[in-house]
């Protein structure tokens, strides 16, 4: 089967945010977004993104999104797979409606099975300083975007961990308990598996993109340390006078920590800004990797401030690896960043010529 490359050909904002009325035909491969601060640069990546979620990366909801003034707002575009695909979303007293090919969408996923994209932004998930959750749960939602029957495993191993936590708050018998934790540790073991999968593929395009990074990292998680199912249940067993006590299971992959690292210290912490920035878009890439090799579609990236904390010789490694990148690039940066990435992309030019 071909590998299709996703491609945003026409987008149309109206009442969104600060953009009364927008529109833009988007190039095939690079496209820069230029200009001051607060005129609506992250706000157009933002419309794109709400194209196939129904949400904001911003986390807003949807009384917040339409234009000072207005109480509804809408986005039309037009995106290329195989062939065209018309999606539209409405905005108005708190609820999004989606429609794809003129007809209401009614579950989202109907969209983002077509549509996939990926954003890097301030604004967004900080995948390399921020919480240690957000890392697990991006993790783990790259799991259910490459692997769909995975949602049933997450779905089952979180329930029978709330159902186990009701019955130590409620006085549940030792049999009840037991039905519950064999749960746990099967669906847990089934995650662990599937997370293990993932991380050596991201690994594997991690040392691909190592060539043109300062510091090359790679993905660990820090996870139970049981060595079979039977160590696990025992471990439940006895912890359920102290985890009733506590409220919460201390242990098991809604627990484990992600770690991005390079040799052995976390790049949170030994590296700078402008090295972060680097590591994080170098991440974002393996992630549009590891969904084109098992979707076989080329997800759209969307990367907010690219620039940002980067000097010149940085830029231009960053513009030379973005330019060897096989799918479509929508970026964000200021306007005296943007002349000095016009700069670079001239100098690209001299020297490919």
């Amino acid at each position: 089967m071909p590998i299709s490359r996703l491609t945003l050909k026409h987008i149309h904002i109206h009442n969104f945010r600060c953009h009364q009325d927008f529109n833009w035909n988007c190039g095939e491969h690079l496209n820069l977004i230029s200009g001051d601060n607060g005129s609506g640069k992250t706000t157009i990546l933002e419309a794109v993104y709400i194209l196939a979620y129904g949400r904001s990366f911003r986390q807003a909801k949807a009384p917040q999104l339409a234009r000072w003034g207005e109480d509804s707002f809408h986005i039309q575009a037009t995106v290329k797979r195989y062939g065209p695909l018309h999606i539209r979303v409405d905005g108005k007293k708190g609820k999004v409606n989606m429609s794809l090919q003129g007809c209401k969408i009614v579950n989202r996923k109907d969209i983002f099975e077509h549509v996939s994209l990926i954003v890097d932004a301030p604004q967004g998930v900080r995948l390399i300083d921020g919480n240690p959750s957000e890392r697990r749960k991006w993790l783990d939602r790259l799991v259910i975007a490459s692997q769909a029957a995975s949602y049933a495993d997450y779905q089952g191993y979180l329930r029978a961990l709330m159902q186990r936590g009701r019955l130590l708050r409620h006085g549940g018998s030792a049999r009840e308990l037991g039905s519950w934790e064999q749960q746990i540790v099967v669906y847990g073991t089934i995650l662990n598996a599937k997370r293990a999968v993932i991380l050596e593929k991201l690994n594997q395009y991690l040392a691909e993109e190592s060539h043109w990074l300062d510091l090359p990292f790679q993905l660990e998680i820090t996870k139970q340390p049981f060595e079979n199912k039977e160590e696990w249940l025992l471990w439940l067993v006895g912890k359920r006078e102290e985890q009733q006590r506590l409220g919460r299971i201390t242990q098991g992959p809604h627990c484990d920590r992600l770690k991005i690292s390079y040799s052995s210290r976390e790049i949170r912490i030994c590296g700078s800004r402008g090295q972060q920035k680097m590591s994080g878009i170098a991440l974002r890439l393996a992630e549009c990797a590891v969904l084109q090799a098992s979707k076989r579609m080329m997800p759209i990236l969307l990367l907010d401030d690219c620039f940002e904390s980067l000097d010149n010789t940085r830029i231009l490694r960053l513009l030379q690896r973005l330019q060897e990148h096989q799918g479509q690039v929508l970026m964000t940066a200021p306007s005296n960043m943007a002349q000095n990435m016009l700069k670079h992309v001239q100098q690209l030019s001299l020297n490919n010529g």
